[in-house]
């Protein structure tokens, strides 16, 4: 019974270790539009959400969308459109990476957003696998930015959600 004791107290701490996997935010925080997020999506998907990249279930930040990950096992890469569970878990994926940050950069009105690692790798200002997918100026950027500042560009949304890579 001695023997078991440490193996027994050692198991219980190692399960609080286990990430969850829903982030709850606190009530504190100030978190970007969950209702404007669909066309924030629209537009980083062919930039950042192939099988490739962040299409990849292994990737801290996971984007779900109709040509890439899918949610649902059912759902085929490349057909259907993406649905309201994975615009749901694409918004709580970006908002979950840095959540203290997000809740910085949101409650400042957008104010530096380059605070944030995905918007910092996107520009190439970080080491980032997939390049420069964000140029200040550019629709793409302006579409995250203006979200991120809760002024929602969705135009600037419509022209970057339109294009075929290479952009």
């Amino acid at each position: 019974m001695k023997k078991l004791l440490p193996v027994a107290s050692l198991s219980l701490a190692l399960l609080g270790c286990i990430p969850s996997e829903e982030i709850e935010p606190d009530a504190s925080w100030q978190l970007p539009s969950r209702a404007a997020f669909p066309p924030v999506l629209d537009a980083l998907e062919p930039r950042c959400a192939t099988l490739d990249c962040h299409g990849k279930p292994e990737r801290n930040l996971r984007l779900y969308t109709s040509s890439g990950l899918r949610l649902s096992p059912s759902d085929v890469p490349g057909s259907g459109s993406t649905t309201e569970a994975e615009y749901e878990a694409s918004y709580r994926s970006v908002v979950g990476l840095e959540p203290e940050w997000m809740s910085l950069v949101v409650g400042e009105q957008g104010e530096a957003p380059e605070r944030l690692t995905f918007l910092r790798k996107g520009r190439g200002v970080e080491a980032h696998k997939g390049g420069v997918i964000l140029v200040p100026g550019d629709a793409a950027d302006d579409c995250v930015t203006s979200w991120l500042a809760s002024r929602l560009d969705a135009d600037a949304c419509a022209r970057a959600a339109d294009v075929i890579p290479p952009w």
